[in-house]
């Protein structure tokens, strides 16, 4: 066993070594950097002192989500090569919040350019993008909180040294993305309105995605709206990525009122030149395939690093038994790319999820079964293949091939080096958890083939 463990070493560095290097996982955004104002102090200092005007003190405001946190960002936002600075504040005893845009002149001064107050108490999150060809950025801050249906949107634009608002306060947003489906390098603002309760009886409005444009002058006006999923009562991510080889479009992973969780695709058709869902509408003729059970409400991502985001779809492979409730290792969930053209989802990875412990498995491809138990004592979840099936479609018969094991830094620290060699290897250490991977015990010869395949695929979900 030692002579396999210490292949396998050698196999799991390698894997940690170009994961290093190429980036690949699911690490989130960093928060020093999304959060991290201008870089000299006397910029800092000269900005601060201005958003402060005649007050002891100024409350910086960050947004809650989205690539830009800071309360004070720095952006180029007309590509003249000159700095523009983006700042949030509380708006003082009028309350709210107030957003300045600040302005170095030639001589090295920073002056205001324009003041606005919006009477959230919260910035949701901001966009930078070109909304109408000009190659100019502008600024859309979404204010208020999506989750509670109180958040509206604002677009900022900087022409001719000066800053103009427009305001969208009617809009009310679940999500809001930058798009570009018709790929004509000018951005759309597509806002996902989740279906409202109103009026006396109650009715609720049917849920919708619009897509606004903007011509710099008049105020953004709905360009198209595509009906989206009625039984989706909140999102859980939202994103417009690539989804196969030649598409974008956006994805919407969103929890039912039972918890359980549906993907959406909205893309844009070249022939009508429409925006669709087909997924959305799945429900007229059957259940979106995309459906998974809470134990797996695993969010779309890009999960084998290629730049295209895969779709989850769960199978349940180990039945928890009369009265027992399924986690997340007795499903295998596949990966997957979809085509808007035949309203299909092309299988790519499969893997096996531990969310209690904040890990992914990805599994060899193949036809093989593999299956999963986990026990949350000894914090080890022990994989097999099944070695055949039953009449009825069924697993049947088990062969264990590997094992992992969570450690405490603390427990795996308190292990000495031989006693670490005889147990596993590592495979990362995160967050105070350490994750060795151990080979079959009992007489079952070790797959060297397959161990190198786990540890190549072994991701931490979120660190």
């Amino acid at each position: 066993m030692r002579s396999a463990l210490k292949k396998i070493a050698a196999f799991c560095l390698a894997a940690v070594l170009a994961l290093s290097v190429t980036g690949c996982g699911f690490t989130g955004l960093d928060a020093q950097a999304l959060m991290s104002p201008p870089k000299t102090t006397a910029d800092r200092q000269a900005i601060y002192a201005l958003m402060r005007g005649s007050d002891d003190d100024v409350k910086l405001v960050y947004p809650k989500n989205g690539e830009h946190r800071s309360a004070i960002i720095t952006r180029d936002l007309n590509a003249d090569g000159r700095t523009e600075v983006v700042s949030f504040c509380a708006n003082g005893d009028a309350g709210g919040v107030r957003v300045e845009f600040f302005l170095k002149d030639d001589d090295g001064a920073w002056r205001s350019l324009a003041r606005f107050s919006a009477a959230a108490n919260q910035v949701d999150r901001v966009f930078f993008g070109d909304l109408t060809g000009d190659g100019a950025e502008e600024i859309i801050v979404g204010w208020g909180d999506p989750q509670t249906a109180t958040a509206s949107v604002s677009v900022y634009r900087l022409a001719d040294g000066s800053i103009r608002e427009f305001s969208m306060s009617t809009v009310v947003y679940s999500e809001m993305l930058l798009t570009d489906f018709d790929d004509d390098a000018v951005q759309e603002l597509f806002v996902v309105d989740a279906g409202q309760t109103s009026g006396e009886e109650n009715a609720v409005s049917a849920p919708l995605g619009r897509l606004y444009r903007f011509d710099g002058e008049q105020q953004p006006y709905v360009s198209q709206t595509v009906p989206l999923d009625a039984a989706v009562a909140r999102y859980a991510a939202a994103s417009f990525s690539q989804i196969n080889s030649w598409r974008w479009a956006v994805v919407l992973d969103g929890y039912k009122a039972d918890g359980r969780m549906v993907t959406q695709v909205i893309g844009y058709d070249e022939i009508t030149q429409l925006l669709s869902s087909p997924l959305s509408d799945a429900g007229g003729e059957g259940a979106n395939p995309t459906d998974r059970a809470t134990a797996v409400a695993v969010t779309a991502r890009d999960i084998n690093g290629d730049g295209v985001l895969e779709i989850p779809t769960a199978e349940l492979v180990v039945d928890p038994g009369e009265g027992g409730t399924a986690d997340s290792t007795n499903y295998v969930v596949t990966w997957n790319t979809y085509s808007f053209a035949d309203n299909t989802l092309t299988p790519v990875a499969r893997s096996i999820l531990n969310t209690a412990e904040n890990y992914v498995v990805m599994l060899p491809q193949g036809t093989e079964n593999f299956g999963c138990t986990n026990d949350s004592v000894t914090r080890t979840a022990t994989f097999f293949r099944y070695t055949q099936k039953g009449y009825g479609g069924e697993f049947l018969g088990q062969k264990m091939a590997f094992a992992i094991t969570v450690y405490s830094e603390e427990e795996w620290s308190a292990l000495s080096g031989e006693a670490k060699e005889t147990t596993g290897v590592e495979l990362s250490s995160v967050a105070g958890r350490v994750y060795v991977l151990t080979v079959p015990l009992g007489g079952y010869p070790a797959d060297e083939d397959l161990l190198r395949t786990v540890q190549e695929g072994f991701r931490v979900l979120n660190e």
